[in-house]
């Protein structure tokens, strides 16, 4: 038996690709079973449902499979246990090294979800209406409705190909899909580590969550900046990271809000900002993957060329 699997944060992308890909394989007379390694947000429950697909199940230490990763490649973001991996389909960096060679598909676009579905149609696999709808649901979330900068033609191509029968509004839907996981109830601590990713640069442990938003002041209202500070530090401390960053975005005002435990003045210059009250907006910041990741390499690094001709 193959198994497909995310990454440990979930989300719509991952978890959408993992079905999918599970699908195409026993649709190519292959065994293949969709796992998860973490509980499923609100958003994907809500597209889950709508086309009427049951979550994977869940398993926390994958110690002894066999497994294709979708959605992730970097150590940080695997499930945990001892596995072999076959496979790799992503759509992020690039940050990994195995001792045997095997099968790797990364391209540079807005979702994994986008590079699956181009494969069904170049085998000229059926792709049922449910699975299509699926699809277009991980597609407009890691896109933010196509507003991401790491969105590209072939997200839009893939995305209408697939809504060729479905006749959706896609914007609608995509409002629809982001509200859907606006499940704001939740403590400040339990969202910050909702899609929450870890990283290390220059050797400085570091995580960086984004929380999407429709509307930034309203929820600024809920959750106030000196709670959110506070939650932050408290994840800081428990897990022992030297840095936690919260990039709170606006999906239509195309921005986010930038929230940092400490190294407030290398985030000052790499921004062009000034914290005021824990944070400062930058217009146009959508995307971690993009715009935050390589700006962070890029800056702690800088520091470790200084320090280390010192």
């Amino acid at each position: 038996m193959l198994y497909v699997i995310g990454h440990k944060n979930t989300d719509t992308d991952s978890i959408v690709s993992a079905i999918a890909y599970a699908y195409f394989l026993r649709k190519q007379g292959r065994e293949a079973k969709a796992l998860r390694p973490g509980p499923i947000n609100p958003e994907t429950k809500f597209v889950l449902e709508k086309f009427s697909f049951v979550e994977p199940d869940l398993i926390k230490d994958v110690s002894g499979t066999k497994l294709i990763l979708v959605d992730h490649n970097e150590k940080e973001h695997r499930p945990d246990g001892d596995f072999e991996i076959l496979e790799i389909w992503d759509h992020h960096r690039f940050n990994f090294s195995y001792p045997s060679a095997i099968f790797i598909h990364c391209e540079a676009v807005g979702s994994t979800a986008t590079i699956l579905a181009k494969e069904f149609f170049k085998k000229n696999l059926e792709i049922p209406r449910n699975l299509a709808g699926l699809l277009i649901s991980a597609i407009l979330s890691d896109t933010i409705i196509f507003k991401c900068p790491t969105t590209t033609i072939l997200d839009k191509e893939i995305a209408q190909k697939l809504n060729e029968n479905l006749k959706l509004d896609l914007v609608l839907f995509g409002k629809e899909i982001k509200k859907a996981g606006m499940d704001f109830d939740a403590p400040i601590k339990d969202l910050i580590q909702r899609d929450f990713k870890e990283y290390f640069f220059s050797g400085r442990k570091t995580g960086i969550s984004q929380i999407q938003v429709l509307e930034i002041d309203e929820f600024l209202r809920k959750n106030k900046k000196q709670e959110i500070i506070k939650s932050m530090e408290e994840i800081k401390k428990m897990k022992k990271y030297d840095l936690i960053v919260l990039i709170l975005t606006d999906i239509f005002k195309q921005g986010s809000e930038i929230f940092c435990s400490e190294q407030e003045e290398k985030i000052e210059r790499a921004f062009e900002g000034k914290f005021k009250n824990n944070s400062f907006w930058v217009s146009g910041l959508m995307s971690r993957k993009k715009q935050i990741v390589p700006l962070f390499e890029k800056i702690f690094e800088q520091k470790e060329t200084v320090e280390n001709s010192l």
